[in-house]
């Protein structure tokens, strides 16, 4: 589904939804048409405008530390998951992406223990990776899509850090891959995603700087 006609489908039914959850949908939707503008031609700037859709989607108002927010991700993919009757997540992670998941699970670049480790000077990120690793392997067994998107969620966020602090070189060659593969299954997943969120016009926490007027969007 492109953009555009996310963007008629949710001007179909925006009116009926409370307000933080028609805003918060708006903005997601609105960085997905930009990330399809990049697409083709920036994999970096794709990516990232992929990732602010769908901080969009799942960030709710609070004080929350790095580790929180992590923890946000599998309270959001805990939620988001039964939603999905059609297994369209599955099918996106399962199926379609399933190389690209396994080889965020085995990245040691791409788990946030192992650079806190680098910090420390220890190699305490060993047995958490190790864990992290059993946790997906057995997601992967038993058919978990809400534990395997938290830990997919949870890979990106890595290389979303990485971008967005100047932690990487713009269109570097040492993490093409990751990106590329990234942008290409985030472009497929945000809008499953927001259309989950469509037709289920719940209570997803309140929206970061909610608009005060008319000229803040």
């Amino acid at each position: 589904m492109d953009g555009k006609q996310l963007k008629q489908d949710f001007d179909a039914v925006r009116e009926q939804m409370p307000e933080h959850h028609r805003i918060r949908l708006h903005r997601a939707i609105s960085w997905y048409q930009c990330a399809e503008r990049y697409a083709e031609a920036d994999a970096d700037l794709c990516f990232i405008a992929l990732w602010v859709g769908l901080n969009s989607c799942y960030a709710a108002a609070s004080n929350a530390q790095e580790h929180e927010e992590r923890a946000e991700f599998k309270r959001f993919a805990g939620t988001l998951v039964p939603l999905d009757q059609q297994q369209q997540i599955y099918n996106c992670l399962w199926k379609n992406y399933a190389q690209f998941v396994k080889a965020l699970i085995n990245n040691q670049y791409v788990f946030p223990p192992f650079w806190k480790s680098q910090v420390d000077g220890n190699q305490d990120w060993e047995k958490k990776f190790e864990g992290s690793r059993k946790a997906a392997e057995r997601a992967l067994a038993g058919g978990d899509t809400a534990i395997l998107l938290s830990i997919v969620f949870d890979r990106l966020y890595v290389l979303r850090n990485q971008m967005l602090h100047g932690g990487a070189t713009y269109q570097s060659g040492k993490n093409r891959d990751q990106v590329t593969n990234g942008k290409r299954m985030l472009m497929e997943l945000l809008p499953i995603v927001i259309r989950l969120m469509f037709d289920h016009a719940q209570d997803w926490g309140p929206i970061h700087y909610p608009p005060l007027d008319a000229d803040q969007g």
